[in-house]
């Protein structure tokens, strides 16, 4: 798959979690009674960043790449380097903070992510074109972590956003 398809999966994958997103906050924040605007947050950013990571190929060899993303020797597809990890760390800064502000728990929420993505990392073994990346998901998980902190904070302010 060319860089160019690659791309426009990843988009079209983006734009249907949103939309599917946007379909279920309503419901879910009646359910649990988080607060809307922030269930509405921590889907969208779910969203961006799983149509981001999640592999848009299957072919064979799966085992393989598990095998080198687990002793550290596999390759990226994308160049890595401090902007690919500051990246990493960024990017999920809001779904930590939306996370918090629906959930009201952040240890709960933080560690559920870091799971999920721990999951991610390990489906882009499918794709061939992907790269499992334990420090990814380290990166990724400190960005949820840090966006709970936030969260955390804005929560203790006396202010805080009551919806």
């Amino acid at each position: 798959m060319s860089q160019r398809e690659h791309a426009a999966v990843m988009g079209l994958l983006v734009l249907v979690l949103a939309a599917a997103a946007f379909a279920a906050r309503r419901p879910l924040a009646r359910r649990t009674g988080m607060p809307p605007a922030a269930t509405l947050g921590m889907l969208l950013m779910a969203a961006v960043c799983l149509g981001l990571t999640l592999p848009d190929q299957f072919q064979a060899g799966a085992a393989a790449r598990l095998q080198s993303c687990l002793n550290g020797s596999s390759t990226r597809a994308f160049p890595g380097g401090p902007v690919h990890h500051a990246f990493n760390v960024v990017a999920w800064v809001p779904l930590g903070l939306f996370g918090v502000l629906a959930s009201r728990r952040p240890a709960v929420f933080t560690l559920a992510g870091s799971v999920v993505w721990a999951l991610v990392e390990v489906a882009q073994t499918l794709d061939p074109e992907r790269s499992c990346q334990p420090v990814d998901w380290m990166n990724n998980s400190l960005g949820i972590l840090a966006g709970a902190v936030v969260g955390v904070l804005l929560l203790r302010r006396p202010s805080a956003l009551r919806t």
